[in-house]
């Protein structure tokens, strides 16, 4: 009879290491399913994140909520399983997405349970443990037992709660009966005795979305901000800015945060600091069938801090502390470019962060990555100075027939100056990139040729300069004898 043996998450990402699409210093489980980042925490000394998690497949299912813990936002710790459905408990069938709080000195969890397609109640949790490691659910579950009147009982999800005038204030992602999509408010003196207060806010979303999962709300400088994902079919996160009386909020100025279909369901919290922080899930770019030989699925965004710029708009940069990973650099700069031209940089690499000051009269700036000599695998982030659009073209990343390019354009900040600064994360397959630490795109690149890591750059239409690029290798966010790929400098 022989002893079964147990992997250890440091002996599973070893496994893992030979995967040139798994990220290295993006957080990812060790295999299988993850989706939405959950309780967002700061405990202890520690950041805690906390993720919907399938422990048993690389595919959406069996969620239960996995654990990470950091001292640093950057470098993440693995812990045991936090929450795992319970049969009668109103999770039997899933711990789906939640926040964290600190009730009176004790982290408590407010999650939505799902028993069925309309039994979605709103559950707690709590720990006594320092670590977080340990959860007990609550005798007085469901705190919230179904969706009020109006609402679509299968569009009911994704409590986010905080503490302020003296009691618990939740809101709730919600699609109504009307057609309208709605963030719902209640509040309660206990975390137990919740009162519905009616929709914080609502309206007519686009056409093909049915309602807003995943809502954010919160205090920024002097204004409210309400972030809501677009459900389904993954549409990306949308955002509001204006006030709030109470009892209703009222927008004033409203856009994309982020398109899909990679970002979704991010989670936003604010830490000693008072600087908001977040996370997203980035999604795959490919089947099902490449997931399951691959062994796992889902990858977490870099954590973010969020701002309002002079407008009133919503907008990102890189959490500061991502610096700490940076090891070798190459550094160019004064890099003209005719009409046309095409520069090959004497970098390599599919573990980078890049920064880009570029100077453009007109036309078109084009910074490829990932890129294969002969241009049969290559990723493009493109900034056209004439539109004031800003692009990452993902459709010709990969020749695989199991991958699913995507071509996403969203506005240049405004004002659009004739110099911008393009900082781009190249992680394994993940790609996230922001104009000016202001908007931001997220993608997934699966290049199939070894050479595919090249990188250039090339101008439409007009002259360009490259004012100054610097290229850092990356490290993991794991141990030192964990896969570390590096930058190739080209000596010729």
């Amino acid at each position: 009879m022989t002893k079964e043996t147990v992997e250890t998450p440091k002996e599973i990402r070893q496994a893992m290491k030979g995967d040139l699409h798994r990220p290295i210093y993006h957080f990812l489980p060790p295999r299988n399913w993850m989706n939405d980042p959950n309780g967002l925490f700061y405990w202890g000394g520690r950041y805690h994140l906390f993720y919907q998690f399938n422990p048993y497949h690389p595919l959406w299912g069996n969620i239960h909520w996995g654990h990470v813990s950091s001292v640093d936002l950057v470098h993440w710790e693995d812990h045991p399983l936090a929450l795992i459905p319970e049969k009668g408990s109103g999770d039997e069938n899933g711990c789906w997405s939640g926040c964290l709080v600190d009730d009176r000195g004790v982290p408590t969890a407010v999650y939505t349970g799902f028993v069925d397609p309309v039994n979605t109640p709103v559950l707690l949790a709590r720990s006594q443990d320092p670590l977080l490691i340990r959860w007990h659910k609550s005798q007085h579950n469901p705190v919230i037992g179904k969706a009020p009147q109006g609402v679509n009982a299968t569009d009911f999800r994704d409590p986010y709660v905080w503490y302020g005038d003296g009691k618990w204030i939740l809101v709730i992602g919600a699609g109504l009966q009307n057609g309208d999509c709605a963030v719902l408010l209640y509040d309660s003196p206990d975390l137990i005795d919740w009162q519905y207060q009616g929709p914080l806010y609502q309206e007519k979303s686009l056409d093909s979305v049915t309602m807003w999962e995943c809502p954010n709300f919160f205090k920024l400088e002097d204004k409210y901000v309400l972030l809501v994902s677009l459900f389904p079919d993954i549409q990306g996160v949308y955002y509001y800015v204006g006030s709030f009386d109470g009892r209703r909020f009222m927008p004033q100025i409203q856009g994309y945060y982020e398109p899909g279909p990679i970002f979704y369901a991010p989670q936003v919290r604010q830490f000693q600091d008072g600087k908001p922080i977040l996370f997203g899930w980035l999604l795959e770019g490919r089947s099902k069938t490449a997931i399951k030989s691959s062994g796992w699925a889902g990858v977490q965004s870099l954590p973010r801090e969020l701002a309002l710029d002079d407008n009133g708009y919503l907008i990102s940069k890189p959490l500061d502390a991502l610096a700490t990973l940076r090891e070798a650099c190459v550094i160019k700069k004064d890099i003209g470019l005719q009409p046309g031209e095409r520069e090959r940089v004497p970098v390599r690499g599919r573990y980078l962060e890049i920064v880009a000051q570029v100077s453009c009269e007109a036309g078109v700036f084009v910074l490829a990555v990932l890129a294969s000599p002969d241009g049969a695998e290559v990723t493009y982030i493109q900034c056209d100075f004439d539109a004031k659009t800003f692009t990452l073209d993902t459709s010709r990343s990969s020749q695989s027939d199991q991958v699913t390019g995507a071509k996403q354009t969203v506005n240049m900040p405004e004002p659009t100056s004739k110099a911008i600064k393009i900082h781009a994360f190249i992680d394994g397959s993940v790609i996230e990139v922001w104009i000016d630490d202001r908007v931001v795109l997220s993608g997934r690149a699966y290049p199939t040729m070894a050479e595919s890591d090249g990188l250039y750059l090339f101008s439409k239409a007009a002259h360009a300069k490259l004012d100054l690029l610097r290229v850092w290798q990356m490290a993991a966010i794991w141990p030192t004898d964990f896969l570390r790929p590096g930058i190739e400098v080209n000596r010729e």
